[in-house]
């Protein structure tokens, strides 16, 4: 997708400015976990200075970073995290901090009536339990007011799917939050379908052209946009930095937006939904 796009054109600019070798490999999905280990293991034998990972699992990648770090290989993650702290860096988004900004948009004008709803994207996943983690307290007393949460696995069509179900199930829910670019999309065509565009407030995340257009046609209320070049960029330059034992922050935030249609247009905000590569 658009997001994994911009965070390898960020790594493999790194790598051409730290004249660095990098080989990029990915699982069919982030749902095949047991997929990337095998990856992981691959990459292992072939004795690298550094593995950049971004762990699909909390715990269920642990094994083979573990593995990692046992061949004397330094461990970077990028993106996610894992529930032990096995890596030397981590390079991503503060999550909590994200998912908080997803609430802005809805506290002017929630209510104790109001019902709220969550499209997550990997059940498990570090990314989608911080920034739920962040959302809830964004919403402060209204996040008892959340009558669900649902799971798009990453996939646009399950999103969609998930999304009409439960808003048919539950069709006074008022406000989404969406928590990954597959999920955001997914649910903003259920939301579409149903015409209920303008009825739902649906806060999205990350910054693909479908989600870009569909802040623009007022879809989405807003969309919370991750800085994923720079996190791939940094990611590869914490690595070459580590390859020349050089000292690395351990925890580096590569940041996060809330772009609404109002502020879209502001030519720092242009240069995030639309990084030139």
């Amino acid at each position: 997708n658009d997001f994994w796009s911009s965070v390898l054109a960020g790594a493999e600019m790194a790598a051409k400015e730290n004249n660095v070798r990098l080989e990029i490999n990915s699982p069919t999905d982030e749902m095949h976990i047991d997929e990337q280990n095998q990856l992981i293991y691959e990459a292992i034998e072939e004795r690298p200075d550094v593995i950049a990972v971004s762990p699909s699992s909390k715990n269920e990648n642990n094994k083979a970073l573990l593995a990692v770090k046992t061949a004397g290989i330094k461990l970077i993650y990028i993106d996610s995290k894992t529930d032990e702290e096995i890596q030397d860096v981590c390079v991503s988004t503060d999550n909590v901090a994200a998912g908080k900004k997803m609430a802005e948009p809805m506290l002017g004008t929630i209510d104790q009536t109001s019902k709220i709803a969550i499209v997550s994207h990997v059940r498990n996943s570090s990314t989608a339990e911080e920034r739920e983690i962040g959302f809830r307290e964004g919403l402060g007393s209204y996040e008892s007011q959340i009558v669900d949460v649902v799971y798009s696995n990453s996939m646009k069509d399950i999103g969609y799917q998930v999304t009409k179900e439960l808003l048919t199930k539950e069709p006074d829910i008022s406000y989404l939050a969406c928590l990954n670019e597959d999920s955001a999309v997914g649910a903003a065509g259920a939301v579409k379908e149903l015409g209920l565009v303008g009825k739902i407030c649906i806060v999205g995340f990350d910054n693909s052209t479908e989600e870009i257009l569909s802040l623009e046609e007022g879809v989405f209320s807003a969309i919370v946009v991750q800085k994923a070049f720079s996190m791939g960029y940094l990611g590869i330059e914490s690595a070459a930095e580590l390859a020349r034992g050089e000292k690395v922050e351990t925890y580096i935030d590569s940041g996060s937006v809330l772009i609404t249609k109002e502020n879209m247009y502001k030519e720092e905000n242009q240069e995030l939904l639309f990084p030139f590569y």
